[in-house]
């Protein structure tokens, strides 16, 4: 080694470990007996990784794990069907992300099918303008995570309104036996509501079974099981009742329709939500009608597999996958506290999360053109 009197051998150790996210600098220069700075520079020498060549099924995504000077979010690119991280970007701003992907040979860019991301609007324009022979598809992830955003926002305005007719019936002197009855009812409804949230957003099955055992609630003064507190919680206020079909509607939408019925199935829940009389629901309605395109294009089977019964099990494309390395990128961010060498970080990503990256035994000097990014961002 130039300068440093490190076996081969160790240095193999070293840069074998650092293939384990939980794996930091310190931590492997502690176990050889060597500096961080030591270990760092090692890295930088012998692990140099060229963005992977543009995929048929493509997923973006971005991640709050790096900042820079003009942005706090990296853009992760992953093929969907190899599972692989293509290219990180320190950006994910139009004019960044258009730069970075006209240097890439139209030729690759032309072999793209699908683009698959969430409802970040420069997605749409990128991909539309970049990937000519694609289409674009809303990623279902996030879309019901919208939904449930504009459902909490309802249980919240019901919650508090309750909670202020508690507060005004407590401020009274002399509440006679009426206006302590509703004073009753209305801290019992607060209490659910408050207490019992998460159950609008789980698919647990103790919710929706009527026969799970029933436990005395002091708070509410019954005995009761999660699917009466659910029942309960429900019929609080008729825009949470409204609100909860519809959110059903949306997900009978993604388990039941196909590609071939998907728009025709789309178009009445939009019709659904925009009659009802309630505010947020209607601004879901404009959501899935702007979005409308790229939510029946998330129906689009892309491959096929078999169960253990031999059933044929049709794959839609998502960002499921993407988010999970996601919680690996933010893993390596925390781990070493974060890191300020971009070349580095996203080095050290691609190397952890790829499972067929490797490195060079020798060391090597980085080759500019492989990150055609940094010209740009």
């Amino acid at each position: 080694m130039n300068g440093m009197k490190i076996s081969l051998e160790t240095v193999y150790n070293i840069l074998r470990d650092l293939k384990n996210p939980r794996m930091t600098f310190a931590s492997a220069a502690s176990r050889y007996h060597v500096s961080p700075s030591t270990v760092a520079s090692l890295f930088d020498r012998h692990v140099h990784i060229s963005r992977r060549k543009m995929p048929q099924y493509l997923c973006l995504d971005e991640v709050y794990s790096f900042k820079s000077y003009n942005s706090k979010y990296v853009c992760v690119l992953m093929d969907y069907r190899e599972q692989k991280i293509v290219d990180l970007l320190p950006s994910r701003k139009k004019y960044d992300l258009i730069s970075y992907f006209s240097s890439i040979p139209r030729e690759e860019r032309e072999n793209v099918k699908i683009v698959s991301f969430d409802m970040w609007e420069t997605y749409r324009i990128v991909s539309k303008i970049m990937f000519p022979n694609s289409v674009q598809a809303v990623d279902h992830f996030h879309l019901i995570q919208e939904l449930n955003r504009q459902v909490d926002r309802i249980r919240i305005r019901v919650m508090n309104k309750y909670y202020k007719r508690k507060q005004q019936l407590k401020s009274k002197d002399s509440p006679d036996e009426n206006e302590r009855l509703q004073l009753e009812e209305a801290s019992k409804r607060y209490y659910a509501l408050k207490k019992f949230n998460w159950m609008f957003f789980k698919n647990d099955n103790r919710i929706f079974d009527p026969n799970e055992e029933k436990k005395y609630n002091r708070v509410l003064q019954m005995y009761m099981n999660y699917y009466d507190i659910f029942d309960y919680m429900i019929h609080c206020d008729n825009d949470l009742d409204i609100a909860y079909d519809l959110k059903d509607m949306v997900n009978s939408f993604y388990k039941k329709c196909t590609y071939d019925t998907a728009k025709r199935e789309l178009e009445k829940i939009i019709i659904e939500m925009r009659s009802c009389t309630v505010k947020e629901m209607n601004e879901f309605a404009n959501t899935l009608s702007k979005w409308k395109y790229e939510i029946i294009n998330s129906f689009i089977v892309v491959s096929e597999t078999k169960d253990k019964d031999n059933h044929i099990i049709h794959k839609r494309i998502n960002n499921g996958i993407i988010e999970n390395r996601n919680k690996s990128i933010k893993l390596l961010k925390h781990s070493s506290n974060g890191y300020l060498n971009w070349e580095r970080f996203r080095a050290r990503v691609l190397y952890c999360l790829n499972d067929d990256t490797t490195f060079y035994m020798y060391p090597t000097f980085r080759n500019k053109e492989m990150n055609s990014y940094e010209k740009y961002i």
